[in-house]
């Protein structure tokens, strides 16, 4: 499934209207994510809800909202805590972990994390063209 996120993403990113950079860039930014929920979201994840993706395209750039609806707050509040450390720098080629959360705040801008209006995580951010 998160094989046919990425290309369903790549796929739209690029109907909309992004250069392919850009259409890359948002494809591996939902691997990422994609990757992680299904990686970390076992210890929580109990009602099989969808994630989900949405990509639309406004003033020249390309804005990406994940949901991942069964996200406990707590786990919404570690990651936003998490994504805002992975900006400050690269982590250690040791650290098993922050390296997907780095990726993702090099190619994103605008990020926020927040608990979704029915719950679970909610990640937007805005992709332009370089």
């Amino acid at each position: 499934q998160v094989r046919l996120a990425r290309q369903h993403v790549h796929q739209q990113a690029g109907l909309l209207g992004a250069a392919e950079s850009l259409c890359d860039a948002a494809a591996l930014i939902v691997d990422e994510l994609a990757n992680n929920a299904v990686e970390h979201g076992s210890s929580y994840r109990r009602a099989g809800a969808m994630l989900s993706v949405d990509v639309t395209w406004s003033a020249g750039r390309l804005s990406v909202e994940f949901i991942d609806p069964e996200m406990p707050e707590q786990a919404v509040r570690e990651l936003a805590a998490a994504l805002q450390a992975a900006a400050d720098g690269m982590p250690s080629l040791e650290n098993e972990r922050g390296r997907g959360l780095f990726l993702i705040s090099i190619y994103m801008e605008e990020v926020r994390v927040e608990v979704a209006p029915g719950g679970g995580l909610r990640l937007l951010g805005k992709l332009s063209p370089s």
